[in-house]
């Protein structure tokens, strides 16, 4: 959304520019001004994502129940689990969860695929929700022996 609102500014300043001569002087100062805004909400915004990111250790918040079935394609798999948000005062927003594919023939399991997926999902302190989310990998799976999956959290969003 930011982004549609800096680029239908910017055809703004630049049509002005062509419509009204006399604004041609001020349209550099005018898009430095607006650039340094833009500047300074981004810093802002990821000065936020920071640090709402840092507030919960990812020990705080746990996977249970997870599942893998095969997707709608021969790339994709349809994960679903719980998620457990064990903070006391913060809710989680969002996950990066890494889903990791190996194959196992024998002993030896041998990495296939790793893919990481953003999951939006509030959850209140000290309470779980259930979750499912399509995994697309970047090849096609060919599996040889027998799967095994590794679910990880990566990263935690939260808010008070």
């Amino acid at each position: 959304m930011l982004r549609i609102i800096i680029i239908l500014l910017i055809a703004v300043l630049i049509l002005t520019a062509f419509l009204f001569p006399q604004f041609r002087r001020s349209l550099w100062t005018t898009l430095v001004v607006v650039l340094c805004v833009l500047a300074g909400i981004i810093w802002f915004d990821n000065r936020q994502r920071e640090l709402h990111q840092s507030r919960l250790s990812l020990n705080q918040v746990e996977l249970h129940h997870m599942q893998a079935n095969p997707g709608l394609n021969a790339r994709s798999y349809v994960v679903n689990g719980r998620l457990r948000n064990q903070s006391e005062d913060l809710t989680i927003n969002m996950i990066l969860l890494q889903v990791t594919l190996k194959d196992c023939v024998g002993e030896s399991c041998q990495v296939i695929g790793q893919e990481d997926r953003r999951i939006l999902l509030q959850v209140p302190p000290a309470q779980s929700r259930d979750f499912e989310v399509t995994v697309p990998f970047s090849s096609v799976v060919d599996l040889r022996g027998t799967p095994e999956w590794q679910f990880g959290v990566k990263e935690v969003e939260t808010q008070e």
